[in-house]
């Protein structure tokens, strides 16, 4: 089929290549091949379509080439082979294979050597937070001092009218950060942050307490049968847990305490210095101090000090980010250690490591700190001098406080808002936490109602299996009756003994009298089972007659009259007989009711089966009227005379 196809496209292209001779003979061979495959498997391939095709275009290159080319059709063995066609280009394979590419296991190393970078780790970030927390310190120790004095404002106020020029970039830099809006932003939802981890961590500790509570409960109830782990030993590690949360929400309360306090100290000021230039510079009192001290040397060198201080301040930042920017990979020094020695010592190796890389940059740090030391010492004796030479007026002071305030007020807001800011995140990441150790608890509150369900469900079947009352010993006197009752043997079952019947005195209209003092004569016997095939006809009520059945029934003795009967009760005597008195006649016989909807002559109708009366056996008297007897067998259709 492919090849079949391959000749048909080959043809295409031979025809638009200007040979028509190999365009009909690829076309032939592809004819011959679409035969071939109909022949063998045209049940489960249609190639109508391409045979179709293929004689069209065969056709019309025939034509042609009769008509016009003349070219020479070539025998299909001489036609080249048809090639393949590259559909795909190879390309070499470069590794890696993406830039993204990051090999999992370039970084697995032995145990021993994933421990010693974890301590070295350790002790590379205990360095670090050590050096920038140093420097951090200093600066803020610095911008205590500098506001303190005044500095730079109390050399840019030498006319004491403007507003100094640092004053001026504080008062843009807490604008441009918002102001007292962005405080009171943060503090607002210091609380709500606050009650959400409260309430997390609540909840968790409530599942706790209240599966705690069920299951001693439980144990009170089943005491020995409750064998489990009891929950207060198994809660422990939770409880610390949840009470080290406990103690980390109440510090953070103390902390956000202090900066509300805080922040109500410097709350005016601050506010101060959001306020527009033409407001602030109103607000500010105004001095006349000395105009002499424009361009004297103490203001000249108080400026170059501040300006050498304030370089000081970035090159610290500049160490700062160094410091966090270095990294190096111990894995191939701890890695080298433990083929040659067997052992890592990790100590030293860190401790060497980490002079080696961190030593240029704590020397540094270290000469930074100095530098500013002495910066400072000649900061407050150039301004002890700048001091002395300043008119000292009431005005002045006042604008002097003022400025202090500002120049405070403005590092206090930058501390509040990242006092606040960190707050926040500790919140949202404390949330986290606590979201985790909320189902942990309820992950285990659940595995621990499940156990106990099973629990219950065993003990609860165990209980059912144990008797309900202990096994009471069998008196002697029991168990001598039993044994004599098992030796002896069976008991014989009562039977009626049925009497001879007695004829009984007709009586006539003459003698009534003797007739009254006569019983009252029981009613016939049932006639026995007739024979199949004996016909039936209605007679009168309470007659049957058959070709089978007997002339006449004869009469039972009366009760009364009867020797059998003991004592005049009715009972006859008992003597040997089958073992179960049900047959009729037996005091515990009972008749069945007789069928609803009765009919004598109903069709189709089936009674209760024909009970054989022996002569002599009187029937059961009945309190009840007697109901009329039934055929043992369907009756024939009656027939309306």
């Amino acid at each position: 089929m492919m090849q079949a196809n391959a000749e048909y496209h080959q043809s295409i292209l031979a025809k638009q290549q200007k040979k028509f001779g190999e365009e009909i003979a690829r076309l032939q061979h592809g004819t011959d091949l679409v035969k071939t495959i109909a022949s063998r498997y045209d049940e489960y391939i249609n190639v109508k379509d391409l045979s179709d095709k293929i004689s069209r275009a065969l056709t019309a290159a025939k034509k042609d080439n009769d008509f016009i080319y003349h070219d020479r059709v070539p025998d299909v063995k001489d036609l080249e082979p048809i090639g393949k066609a590259s559909l795909v280009k190879s390309t070499p394979v470069t590794v890696p294979m993406s830039q993204k590419f990051t090999d999992l296991f370039a970084k697995m190393v032995p145990l021993a050597v994933q421990q010693a970078l974890s301590i070295y780790n350790q002790r590379r970030a205990d360095l670090v937070n050590r050096m920038i927390a140093q420097m951090r310190e200093s600066t803020n120790l610095t911008n205590g001092i500098l506001a303190s004095l005044n500095l730079p404002a109390a050399i840019e106020d030498i006319s004491g009218d403007s507003i100094p020029q640092s004053i001026l970039e504080k008062s843009s830099s807490v604008i441009r950060q918002g102001g007292l809006q962005t405080i009171d932003q943060l503090i607002r939802d210091l609380p709500d942050l606050l009650q959400r981890n409260s309430e997390i961590l609540d909840e968790s500790m409530r599942i706790l307490e209240q599966e705690e509570i069920t299951d001693n409960e439980l144990k009170t109830k089943f005491k020995e049968r409750w064998q489990r782990t009891p929950s207060n030993e198994l809660y422990k590690p939770l409880r610390a847990d949840g009470a080290n949360f406990r103690n980390t929400l109440n510090r953070a309360v103390q902390a956000d305490k202090v900066v509300r306090e805080r922040y109500a100290a410097h709350s005016e000021i601050i506010a101060l210095l959001c306020k527009p230039e033409a407001e602030l510079n109103t607000a500010i009192p105004s001095g006349n101090p000395t105009r002499s001290l424009q361009g004297s040397e103490v203001v000249t060198l108080l400026k170059t000090l501040l300006a050498s201080l304030n370089e000081v301040k970035k090159e610290r930042e500049t160490l700062e980010n160094d410091l966090k920017s270095v990294e190096f990979d111990m894995s191939s020094k701890f890695l080298t250690a433990l083929a040659q020695e067997g052992a890592i010592n990790e100590e030293a190796i860190s401790v060497t490591e980490l002079d080696r890389i961190y030593g240029g940059h704590t020397d540094k740090v270290q000469k930074n700190l100095k530098k500013q030391e002495e910066l400072l010492a000649n900061i407050q004796t150039a301004h002890e001098e700048f001091s002395k030479s300043t008119q000292s007026n009431t005005d002045a002071n006042q604008r002097e406080e003022i400025l202090k305030k500002l120049a405070a007020a403005h590092d206090q807001f930058v501390e509040l808002v990242a006092n606040l800011r960190e707050g926040t995140k500790f919140y949202n990441g404390l949330t986290e936490i606590l979201l985790k150790f909320q189902t942990k608890c309820s992950d285990i509150v659940f595995a621990r109602k499940t156990e106990r369900d099973e629990l219950l469900k065993d003990m609860q079947q165990s209980m059912a299996r144990e008797p309900s009352a202990p096994n009471l010993a069998t008196p002697a006197y029991q168990t001598a009756v039993s044994i004599n009752e098992s030796t002896s043997g069976p008991t014989p079952a009562p039977r009626t003994v049925f009497q001879p019947k007695t004829q009984t005195p007709e009586c006539s209209p003459s003698s009534s009298s003797v007739c009254e003092n006569q019983p009252k004569p029981q009613p016939p016997a049932r006639p026995p089972p007739p024979s199949v095939g004996s016909t039936y006809a209605p007679t009168s009520y309470g007659t049957v007659t058959g070709t089978s059945a007997p002339a006449s029934a004869p009469t039972s003795a009366p009760v009364s009259a009867s020797p059998a009967l003991i004592g005049g009760t009715g009972m006859p005597s008992q003597a040997q007989g089958p073992p179960y008195p049900s047959y009729q006649g037996y005091p515990g016989y009972y008749q069945m009711p007789m069928p609803m909807g009765y009919g004598q002559f109903g069709y189709g109708q089936y009674n209760m089966p024909y009970v054989y009366q022996p002569p002599g056996q009187p029937p059961f008297q009945s309190a009840q009227q007697p109901q009329q007897p039934g055929y043992p067998y369907p009756q024939q259709q009656y027939y309306q005379q």
